[in-house]
C-alpha cells in the first residue's frame, strides 16, 4: 500500500508538471480535450476524465499528434491506476510506453514505466514490475533526478521486500534514504523510504529500529509539500500506524495493537479504499490469533482474503491464505486447512518464478554495471576539473613565486639603498661634526679679532684722535684702546735728520741701531708719520 500512496503523489503532481513543461502540441483542439480531462480527473471525476481522454486520443490519432497521445494514454492509465483496474492502466501505460520511446521524451519515459512497473507490482508479477522499475531507474540516473531515483528505488525495495527477498530489499531502501536525505525541502520522498525500511525491519526481526523510523516518517510526511494531497497524507498515516500495530504483535503486545489497527481500518473505510481494508484486516486478524480469538481471526482474515481478491491484491491474498492455513491447523480443522495450504502453493507458483528471479538478479547487476559506469564517468569528469583546479593552482603558485623574488629583489634593493642611506648620513653627520669644529675655531678665532672701521675724527696737525666721549688721544693710544694692536717705537729717515741733526748720520755710519733715512722723494704725496 505504500507504493499506491508515492506513486499516486508523484505520478499526480509530475502530471500536472508535464503539463506545463512539455513540448507545443501539434494540434490545439487535442491539447484542450486533454486539458479538459485532466481538470476532470482532478476534480475527482474519473469516468469523465477517462471519457476525456478518449476523446483526446481520437483526435491525436487523426491528427498524429504523438505529445497527446503519450500524454493521454500514460494519464488514463494512471486513472485506471486509481481505481485499482490494474488490467486496464497495463493496457494504456504499455501503450504510453510505445509513444514516450518514439517521442525521446526521457523524463516522460520514466514517470511512464515507473507506473508501469507499479501496475504490475499490484498485480504481484514482480518480474515485469522490476524490470519496468529498472529501466525507470536508469532514466532518473542519467538525468540526474535524485527524486526519481529515491522513488524508484523504494518502489524497488518494496517489491523485493514482498517477494521475500529481504536483504536485496535492505540494500536497495538504504541507498534510497541516503540518497532522499540529501534532498533540499524534499521530505515526502525521505517519509517514504523510512516507512519503507520500518516495514522491512519488522519482517527482518529488527523490532528495535521501528520507533525511531516511523516518528521519522511522520515528522517528514506532517511537513506538508505541493505533491503531497490530503488523501496521500491520510494515507501515510495509516501505513505509520498500522506500522506500529505490526509491531506490537510482533512483540508480543496484540491487545496493545488492535485499538490502532481499528483506528486505521475506521479511515480505510471512510477513503473506500479496498486495499487499505485488505491490509488492515490481515493485521487485525493477525492480532486476534495471536491472542487465541479463533473466529474473530478467521473473520478478519476471511475479510482480508475477498477483499484482496477483488483488487488483484496477490501478495494480500497469499499473506491471508498462509495465516488461515496456520489458524484451522492449530484449530484442529486439517481438512480445512490443508485446503488453504494448497490454494496458498498454487497462489505463490504464479507469483514467484524462479526464471523471472534469475532474470531480474542479470537486470540488477546489468542496472549495477550502467551506474558504475555512469560513476566513472562523473569520476573522469571530476578528476579533469581537478586536474584543471591543479593547474590553475600551480600557475598562481608560480606567479606568486615570481612575485615573491620580485618582492625579495625589492626588498634587497631597498635594504641596499637603506645601508646607503645610513652611510650617507654618517659621512654627512661626521662632516658636519667637522664643520662645527671649524666653525667653533673660527669663531674663537673672530672673538679674538678686533677692527676699526668707520670714520675717524683726527687732528690735521698733531694726529691726535677724538674718541666718543670727545676727548683727544694719541693716534697709539685710541688704537691700542680700540683693537688688539701695539705699538713699538722707532725713528724713520724723514724724521731722524730733522731730530738728531749731524748725528744721525755718524750715528748710523758709527753702528747706530737707527738706520739712516733713505733719500726724499721729490714731490712726494706720503705724509710723514709713524709706520708700523
Amino acid at each position: 500500500m505504500l507504493l499506491v500512496v508515492g506513486l499516486l503523489a508523484w505520478a499526480r503532481s509530475d502530471a500536472g508538471a508535464q503539463e506545463r513543461v512539455s513540448p507545443a502540441r501539434r494540434d490545439s483542439l487535442a491539447g484542450a480535450l486533454f486539458a479538459a480531462a485532466m481538470r476532470a480527473d482532478s476534480l475527482g471525476d474519473l469516468d469523465k476524465a477517462l471519457a476525456g481522454f478518449r476523446r483526446a486520443l481520437a483526435r491525436a490519432t487523426t491528427v498524429q499528434d504523438a505529445q497527446t497521445l503519450g500524454d493521454a494514454w500514460h494519464n488514463g492509465g494512471v486513472t485506471h491506476w486509481t481505481r485499482a483496474n490494474y488490467d486496464s492502466a497495463l493496457v494504456w501505460l504499455q501503450q504510453a510506453q510505445r509513444f514516450r520511446e518514439l517521442s525521446g521524451d526521457r523524463a516522460a519515459y520514466g514517470r511512464t514505466m515507473n507506473t508501469l512497473g507499479s501496475s504490475y507490482y499490484q498485480l504481484g508479477q514482480y518480474g515485469p514490475a522490476l524490470e519496468a522499475f529498472f529501466r525507470s531507474l536508469t532514466v532518473w540516473q542519467q538525468a540526474h533526478d535524485s527524486v526519481g531515483v529515491v522513488r524508484t528505488q523504494v518502489n524497488i525495495g518494496k517489491t523485493f521486500h514482498d517477494w521475500g527477498q529481504l536483504d536485496r530489499a535492505q540494500q536497495v531502501l538504504k541507498d534510497a534514504e541516503a540518497l532522499a536525505r540529501q534532498l533540499p525541502g524534499r521530505h515526502t520522498p525521505l517519509g517514504y523510504a523510512l516507512n519503507s525500511l520500518a516495514m522491512l525491519a519488522i519482517d527482518r526481526g529488527d523490532y528495535a529500529a521501528v520507533p525511531a523510523l516511523v516518528a521519522e516518517s511522520r515528522e517528514n510526511y506532517s511537513l506538508r509539500h505541493a505533491d503531497v494531497t490530503r488523501a496521500d497524507s491520510a494515507g501515510a498515516w495509516s501505513l505509520n500506524t498500522s506500522a506500529e500495530g505490526l509491531l506490537r504483535i510482533r512483540q508480543g503486545r496484540p491487545s496493545e495493537a488492535l485499538p490502532l489497527l481499528d483506528s486505521v481500518y475506521q479511515v480505510a473505510v471512510a477513503r473506500r479504499s479496498v486495499r487499505g481494508l485488505a491490509r488492515v484486516q490481515l493485521y487485525i486478524g493477525e492480532a486476534h490469533a495471536a491472542m487465541g480469538h479463533t473466529r474473530e481471526a478467521r473473520e478478519a482474515l476471511q475479510a482480508s482474503l475477498e477483499a484482496s481478491a477483488s483488487v488483484s491484491q496477490r501478495i494480500l491474498s497469499l499473506a491471508a491464505l498462509r495465516q488461515l492455513a496456520t489458524l484451522e491447523e492449530k484449530a484442529g480443522n486439517s481438512r480445512l486447512a490443508l485446503a488453504r495450504l494448497r490454494a496458498y502453493q498454487a497462489l505463490r507458483d504464479t507469483v514467484f518464478d524462479q526464471d523471472a528471479a534469475q532474470r531480474i538478479a542479470v537486470m540488477q547487476a546489468r542496472v549495477e554495471t550502467d551506474r558504475a559506469r555512469l560513476a566513472t564517468v562523473q569520476l573522469r569528469e571530476a578528476q579533469r576539473t581537478q586536474d584543471a583546479i591543479i593547474a590553475r593552482q600551480r600557475t598562481a603558485v608560480g606567479m606568486g613565486g615570481v612575485i615573491l623574488v620580485l618582492a625579495l629583489s625589492l626588498a634587497g634593493v631597498l635594504v641596499y639603498t637603506n645601508h646607503r642611506g645610513r652611510q650617507r648620513e654618517l659621512a654627512l653627520g661626521a662632516a658636519n661634526a667637522g664643520l662645527n669644529d671649524a666653525n667653533t675655531k673660527l669663531r674663537g678665532a673672530l672673538s679674538e679679532v678686533r677692527t676699526l672701521s668707520g670714520l675717524i675724527p683726527i687732528c690735521a696737525h698733531c694726529k691726535n684722535v677724538r674718541d666718543d666721549q670727545g676727548y683727544w688721544a694719541a693716534v697709539e693710544t685710541y688704537v691700542s684702546q680700540h683693537s688688539d694692536a701695539r705699538f713699538s717705537h722707532g725713528i724713520c729717515q724723514s724724521c731722524g735728520p730733522a731730530l738728531y741733526g749731524e748725528l744721525w748720520g755718524e750715528t748710523e755710519g758709527g753702528g747706530s741701531s737707527v738706520a739712516e733715512p733713505p733719500p726724499s722723494r721729490a714731490g712726494s704725496d706720503e705724509p710723514h708719520g709713524a709706520h708700523q
